[in-house]
């Protein structure tokens, strides 16, 4: 019984095409897209985007169709010319109509009958602008009506990185043939075993989701979910979304709980027998954009909702603010859609805004409807939609603003709900609630996000005790004060801190400061700074947020840490310290968006109440935690470490971390007074992941370290890399063992409880680093490490004999007889044998081409090593025969004086069985196709050229029957592609 060959190409690719062929993607050749593109250069299939303009815009002449043909095709190749595009698809755009002398809107794809529109999918997408250097190939591409809009990467299964090395990708398509992704909207990634998707133009992997889809067949069925014809169509129509921030134009698509989300709401919206509901989805899932999508399609589907009113309502300045900077585009372009949109900039505005019986979106904040007049309108087409729906609804402002439209349909969204699902009360629940079973609408938790890597799993750790308070004093001036109060915001915290002098008094004392701002500046320094992540240090108010400025200058360069807290007119004379650091609104502009970058300081803010909402930060992954919070306040503040991260290595940000100094995560139970499920796994204490390590390098140590004695190290480490994991199979599953040690380690350390296991971790990443190189083509041996375990090994690559396992040797008879008296184990000579043959075809194009069937037969003997089938002496006695083959390939290349192409022509033509007995002299016929090529310079640029130049090629070849002379032409082309 033999073992599955696992490829991108048989495993993932072409099952892919067939998939979506099954559900109404109609199959097209490379060749075939190809000559509907007219050639690589372009992108757009003309013709079939021509036709289906004038299809369903009988109004349009040809030459108008082909005028918006050209138009597309011209716009640039960046993230706004990708806007127009999608702009383009979903009819937004217009053109003058002749006949009735006016501006038309043009539909290009039918969103409502999905089989009117033509979609095809191809693979090997190949595209060489002619302005570019190089050119670029899609594994697989579906295209709408002409138009590419998914770019689809398929990585081996076998490869652990496999998602990283997609993104990798795409991010340099962007850079090297930016046509490629000019008109594309979305991307996918998948190796068989997960299937993930995102947005092209802002290509990374936090922006890459993961999509559910659980049955028999996952593969085949999630294909065939994500690209079902309606159900796509509609992703392109509703759920991409553009908007702006800090200053640069985004792009992001609605992930599944968005979207299903956001259908509850627009059904709730319909319902003539329900007027509320509660959207209740974690911190960091995406909420603003499902409130927003939700508005937008309510108030497009002006028939269904009559015109309506949607009122967009937050309850801080804060929230305003981040409003306004992520979704300026998206109401611009409501705007532009015939969507009027308002700002509510005070009572009378929006007292008036009612009055005039406006229609569109409103945004208000909640004060704003203070002493608003009564049943102001009574339209039931009116829908509120309430961000962060917490206690100031069920105040006197709630009772304003109900009065004020008293049939509205009114649905919270929060991700935080104030009070129980059961019971009577004034909690979130029972305001949006009632007419749930379950007391909410729609719910993403915190444990689902985890699971989709959505959002992070957060970790803590307190602080020495001798900086904490004792509980029973966080009990009385803390824990007593905030239950009274039932705080569900900052400013609401704040009220409560003022009250609590004795409390403050402690956190903010000199000496304390001085102790904690020394422990943060060292725990920084060792555990966030080497991996290039940043922090937060939250004080208890702005006083101590200056004093901590002061500390942390005199420990860490002063650019490393920014303030940044609210101002008070009085400051500057009450609290001059704090008026001194206080940023102008321009420099915390700046700041704000200077910390989301990883080569830009500040790498510390110091901040006490702006900032702990809102503001997405992926690059932040400590809280230094020194001022008491609980509930709603806190989870949403801890949520600022639970963004996932990827950095330019492609190290993944595993979890968020909080250092606790006050101890008020000493008890959860009173922190966080959810229900147990809610925030399960959620929180956890790094001891628990100290544990789990100990017992992790415990169990690696005997599985994988154990080597027999009287060996040298050197010998041992040749003879269990070249032993023990001459197996692919134990080989994957060392490294999946490793990466999870490693993955905590990077976490933990350093630590004083990992003192006596340095050594063992260090044994276990050096083998970890001999092994990836012994059997891969790198040669970098610390490049699959992440960054602390990486500087361990690289301190001392040299005397732990690493660069052994990066040798190439050079594939020819005379090393390979040398090698075979060497010392060592014979698979390590294999495999630096094999390296070398790779390196010299990387190196040498024409080489490539020669030495190609050489490669796979080598790659064969690999196989049958890895396997087990032959030992690595017999091993080197095959490669021996190869060597010889080889060698006599590098004389003909010297003897023949051909050209690099045209050694590569004669390769090729030499191992053709139609040439076979055939009275030609293959060297000279490699000649004079090089001459025929040497007529058409711009073949790989012209499609003309391109067509020109295959008929020549039939001319050296017209003794040969037409069909097999079909195939060497073929072949011919793709060495001609490389040579």
């Amino acid at each position: 019984m033999s073992q599955i060959k696992i490829s991108e190409a048989k495993s993932v690719q072409f099952p892919m095409v067939t998939h979506a062929s099954a559900i109404g993607w109609k199959q097209l050749t490379p060749e075939e897209s190809e000559h509907m593109r007219r050639g690589r250069a372009n992108m757009l299939f003309t013709e079939v985007l021509e036709d289906k303009l004038q299809e369903f815009n009988p109004w349009l002449t040809e030459d108008q169709a082909r005028a918006i043909v050209e138009s597309i095709d011209a716009l640039p190749d960046t993230i706004e010319g990708n806007r127009e595009v999608l702009r383009w698809l979903r009819g937004e755009r217009q053109w003058n109509d002749e006949n009735e002398q006016r501006q038309r809107p043009v539909q290009v794809v039918d969103f409502e009958f999905a089989d009117r529109n033509e979609l095809h999918v191809t693979w090997e997408w190949k595209i060489e602008p002619p302005a570019r250097a190089k050119g670029n190939r899609a594994d697989v591409m579906f295209v709408v009506n002409g138009i590419p809009v998914t770019i689809v990467e398929h990585k081996n299964p076998k490869d652990h990185d496999a998602l990283t090395r997609a993104v990798t990708q795409l991010r340099r398509y962007e850079k090297e043939t930016p046509e490629l992704l000019t008109q594309v909207q979305l991307h996918n990634e998948t190796h068989l075993i997960d299937y993930w998707y995102g947005v092209t133009w802002n290509v990374s992997r936090r922006t890459l989701f993961k999509w559910k889809h659980t049955s028999d067949e996952p593969y085949r069925d999630a294909v065939q979910a994500f690209f079902e014809p309606r159900d796509f169509l509609r992703t392109l129509q509703e759920w991409v979304l553009f908007y702006i921030e800090d200053g640069e134009t985004k792009k992001s698509v609605l992930r599944q709980h968005q979207r299903s989300a956001v259908d509850a709401v627009v059904e709730r919206c319909a319902d003539p027998a329900k007027n509320r509901g509660l959207i209740w989805h974690t911190q960091g899932s995406g909420k603003t954009f499902t409130l927003l999508t939700s508005a937008q399609l309510i108030l497009s589907q002006k028939e269904r909702f009559q015109n309506a009113t949607v009122i967009l309502v937050v309850d801080r300045t804060e929230l305003e603010g981040q409003l306004k900077e992520w979704v300026d585009r998206l109401l611009g372009e409501m705007q532009a859609n015939d969507i009027p949109v308002r700002r509510a900039n005070s009572r009378n505005d929006l007292q008036e805004i009612f009055d005039s019986d406006f229609r569109g979106l409103v945004i208000s904040m909640i004060h704003k409807f203070d002493a608003i007049r009564k049943d102001s309108s009574n339209r039931d087409n009116i829908y509120v939609f309430i961000d962060e729906a917490h206690r100031s609804v069920a105040a006197d402002l709630g009772s304003y603003l109900m009065a004020a439209v008293p049939s509205s349909t009114i649905i919270g969204f929060t991700g935080t709900p104030v009070g129980g699902t059961q019971g009577g009360g004034s909690g979130s629940f029972q305001i949006f609630g009632p007419q749930d079973e379950q007391g909410y609408l729609h719910k993403y938790s915190i444990v689902e996000s985890i699971e989709d890597e959505t959002t992070l799993p957060i970790k803590y750790m307190l602080a020495p005790s001798s900086m904490s308070m004792a509980p029973e004093d966080l009990d009385d001036q803390f824990y007593a004060l905030a239950s009274d109060e039932d705080v569900t915001d900052i400013d609401e915290l704040n009220k409560v801190l003022q009250r609590a002098v004795g409390l403050r008094t402690f956190l903010g004392a000199d000496n304390r400061v001085k102790q904690v701002a020394a422990f943060v500046a060292d725990h920084f320094k060792e555990n966030v700074d080497p991996l290039g992540y940043k922090a937060f240090l939250v004080a208890v108010d702005r006083e101590t947020c200056a004093k901590y400025k002061r500390a942390l200058d005199e420990l860490l360069p002063p650019e490393w840490s920014e303030v940044v807290y609210s101002k008070n007119a009085n400051d500057v004379v009450d609290r001059p310290d704090v008026h001194a650091l206080q940023l102008s609104d321009d420099r915390e502009k700046e700041v704000r968006r200077q910390f989301k970058k990883a080569d830009q300081h500040p790498k510390i803010l110091i901040v006490t109440d702006k900032l702990l909402t809102g503001y997405d930060a992926p690059l932040l992954y400590t809280m230094y935690l020194d001022k008491p919070m609980r509930d709603h306040v806190l989870l949403q503040a801890l949520a600022r470490v639970n963004r996932p991260y990827v950095d330019s290595e492609g190290v993944q940000k595993k979890v968020g971390l909080v250092v606790d100094f006050v101890g008020i995560l000493k008890e959860l139970h009173k922190a966080l007074r959810f229900n147990s499920a809610d925030v399960e796994g959620a929180l956890e204490d790094l001891d628990v992941l100290m544990a789990d390590l100990l017992q992790k390098l415990d169990t690696a140590s005997a599985d994988y370290l154990q080597v027999e004695s009287g060996q040298g190290h050197d010998k041992q480490l040749e003879g269990v890399v070249y032993g023990k994991f001459l197996a692919e199979e134990e080989r994957k599953r060392f490294f999946d063992d490793y990466r999870d040690i490693e993955s905590l380690w990077e976490i933990l350390s350093p630590s004083a409880e990992l003192r006596d296991h340095i050594a063992t971790y260090k044994r276990l990443s050096v083998l970890y680093a001999a092994v990836r190189n012994a059997y891969s083509e790198a040669t970098s041996f610390t490049a699959d490490l992440e960054h602390k375990t990486k500087r361990l090994i690289e301190e001392n690559a040299t005397q732990d004999g690493l660069g052994r396992f990066t040798k190439v040797a050079t594939f020819d008879v005379q090393t390979l007889e040398s090698l075979r008296e060497d010392d060592g184990p014979h698979g390590e000579k294999v495999f630096n044998l094999l390296r070398g043959l790779r390196k010299e075809m990387e190196d040498n194009p024409a080489a490539a081409v020669a030495l190609q069937s050489i490669k796979e037969k080598a790659d064969r003997i690999i196989e049958g090593l890895e396997e087990r089938k032959v030992s690595g002496l017999a091993a080197l006695d095959e490669l021996r025969a190869l060597a010889d083959e080889t060698d006599k390939l590098r004389e003909i290349a010297k003897e023949s004086g051909l050209s690099d192409r045209a050694f590569g022509i004669f390769s090729v033509l030499r191992r053709e069985p139609a040439l076979e007995g055939q009275k030609i002299d293959i060297q000279h016929l490699a000649v004079n196709i090089e001459a025929e090529v040497e007529k058409f310079p711009h073949w790989r640029h012209n499609p003309d050229e391109e067509r020109r130049l295959r008929g020549s090629l039939y001319k050296p070849l017209l003794t040969l029957p037409a069909e097999p002379r079909k195939e060497i032409i073929e072949k011919l082309m793709n060495v001609l592609e490389k040579v």
